[in-house]
């Protein structure tokens, strides 16, 4: 049985199921590599997952399945780079060296450059907003 983790709520296997059915944009998996730790000095830890070319720039609501269990996600690629950055959502703990899973369901925007490391932390903030709010339609 896979659980679901949301708020720190389990869902049931039924919900996983329709949360399965949803578009899938792209999906890959890898084992999660250390990276320049920038997200996280943002206050945005990522998992860094080694990724095909072909996967589409920009930030994206989707999800991660860690040990059986599905994460609520904002994932970040950008152009050039081979690596998806992925923020669970309300998840706290050591990655590195694990494999996960991740998804894409849904695209917030295109990457851009910001004048200022606050205007970048506010446009986070509000991307996790958004893709809070997408992933408990889900």
């Amino acid at each position: 049985m896979i659980s679901v983790l949301t708020d720190g709520a389990a869902w049931h296997t039924m919900m996983v199921m329709e949360r399965v059915k949803k578009t899938v944009l792209f999906e890959g998996s890898g084992i999660v590599s250390a990276g320049q730790k920038k997200a996280t000095a943002l206050g945005y830890p990522t998992a860094n997952i080694v990724c095909k070319g072909d996967v589409p720039s920009g930030i994206f609501a989707g999800d991660v399945v860690w040990n059986d269990a599905i994460y609520p996600a904002a994932l970040y690629k950008e152009d050039g780079k081979n690596a998806i950055e992925a923020h669970l959502l309300d998840f706290s703990g050591d990655l590195y060296g694990e494999k996960l899973t991740f998804r894409a369901i849904q695209k917030i925007r295109d990457v851009k450059k910001f004048p200022s490391q606050e205007d970048l932390i506010a446009a986070i903030a509000a991307d996790v907003a958004t893709i809070k709010k997408i992933c408990s339609q889900e």
